[in-house]
């Protein structure tokens, strides 16, 4: 028979399976300040879920808070399902928090008062998980082939929110006069998918099939495992380094060329095990990130200060990452446009600089610059930052070098002629054009001004 194992809440479950006399005490999981998950106690003193922490924290005097993070549940959840795999290797995972394995009926009922969780049994999947949520903590709750009509039944619409319904859903049910799941499954599969949307496909299977009878047999992922036992206890923080070194060392060298984001730190101490895991944001491949992963793995797993007599480092799902470079050559494009740009129209180009960003007058803060310089030589910085380096060197010549020229002499010519200072000298007359053209930028201005 299929045995449907419920965790869910599975950080609850953390939580209480921790300490087991949490359960008798108000304790809620939070995340952003915000009640995630919450025991029973912690329900009855009107601890809601959504409501804020502070809130919670007024209702509820002496109110345990606990956070985990995705690694650590990622690893928990992990390591939960290999503890199933030595039961039976039929086994399926599902949303994390439900299990599913091949076992008789006193398999379950152990597994039942190891975990304390409610277990529901069943010959097919979809019974077994509806069943799970009918039966108590460390109980197992059975449905035979035979009774399965009976039970869907006989069994409260609300408990159909653990498969899928959401509690909008289920109010706009019970305005319709419906209380049961056989209410329900008397509709037929398109006016379910029509009343309830795609709450009504998810449903579907557990009201009307088809529903499963078969477990694949489960795939362990592949784990890179190196470990390093003390003779004495470590209790130096310069001891630890070297060992976090060798480790990621030999990891280096399992992997082989391979990589893996998820690592996980085991520290054996006098007092127990203590466990972290880190979800890395670039691939470890080498060893110095590896190292650097496991160090604050190790302070994570808040065992500074212990005699440390085992380390023991894991990469979970090592694989090979396939790189495809060059796959869209945008910068030797831009390189190109660039040059042909520049080759037949030398003195358009412009390019933004920074001159006082902190001045308040616009044209003293930026400007644009043009890549040719007032001798008609090419500007080597802008060039050879974009790495055209046979362009900052090259020369303007014949056609091209006059045009140059012409274009930068004109960018000398004022506006208007300069004026004398004083109006009453009849002797003053403006200098010619020709001499303005070859008089330097600087002394044109201080003539303007």
């Amino acid at each position: 028979m299929i045995a449907a194992l419920n965790y869910v809440p599975f950080p609850l479950y953390l939580a209480e399976r921790a300490e087991p006399e949490r359960k008798r005490r108000p304790l809620v999981v939070a995340q952003e300040q915000r009640v995630l998950h919450a025991n029973v106690p912690a329900k009855r003193h009107g601890v809601t879920l959504g409501m804020r922490l502070d809130g919670a924290r007024m209702r509820v005097d002496g109110l345990q808070v606990v956070s985990f993070t995705e690694p650590d549940l990622e690893h928990a959840w992990s390591a939960l399902l290999r503890d199933l795999y030595e039961f039976t290797p039929w086994l399926e995972a599902g949303v994390r928090g439900r299990a599913f394995a091949q076992l008789n009926a006193e398999e379950a009922l152990a597994l039942a008062k190891r975990h304390g969780v409610p277990v529901g049994l069943a010959d097919d999947r979809e019974t077994a998980e509806l069943a799970s949520l009918t039966a108590r903590t460390g109980e197992v709750r059975e449905v035979t082939a035979l009774a399965t009509n009976a039970f869907l039944e006989r069994l409260p619409l609300r408990f159909l929110t653990g498969v899928g319904l959401s509690e909008a859903n289920l109010t706009r049910l019970r305005w319709l006069g419906l209380s049961t799941a056989g209410d329900l499954a008397r509709w037929s599969a398109p006016q379910l998918r029509s009343y309830l949307a795609a709450e009504g496909g998810a449903l579907q299977a557990y009201l009307h099939g088809p529903r499963h009878a078969e477990l694949h047999p489960y795939q362990l992922p592949e784990t890179l495992r190196r470990s390093l036992t003390f003779t004495e206890p470590l209790q130096e923080p310069r001891q630890l380094l070297p060992a976090l070194d060798r480790l990621a060392g030999a990891l280096e060298r399992a992997l082989a060329g391979r990589s893996a984001r998820h690592l996980t730190l085991t520290a054996t101490t006098a007092s127990g095990k203590r466990r972290a895991s880190r979800l890395a944001k670039r691939p470890l491949q080498q060893a110095r990130h590896i190292s650097q992963q496991a160090l604050f793995a190790f302070h994570d797993s808040q065992a500074e200060g212990s005699p440390i007599e085992r380390l023991t480092l894991e990469l979970s799902a090592p694989s090979r990452v396939g790189k495809q470079e060059s796959l869209w050559p945008q910068r030797e494009r831009r390189q190109k446009a660039l040059r042909a740009t520049m080759e037949r129209f030398p003195a358009t180009q412009r390019r933004f600089v920074w001159r006082d960003p902190h001045a308040q007058a616009a044209d003293l803060a930026w400007g644009w610059e043009a890549y040719v310089d007032e001798n008609g030589s090419y500007a080597t910085a802008g060039v050879s930052e974009r790495g055209d380096s046979s362009l900052a060197a090259r020369q303007p010549t014949g056609r091209d070098h006059q045009a140059q020229l012409a274009a930068t002499n004109a960018t000398a010519v004022p506006l208007f002629a300069p004026a004398p200072l004083d109006d009453s000298d009849p002797t003053a007359r403006p200098a010619p054009a020709s001499a303005v053209r070859q008089a330097p930028v600087e002394h044109v201005t201080q003539a303007v001004t």
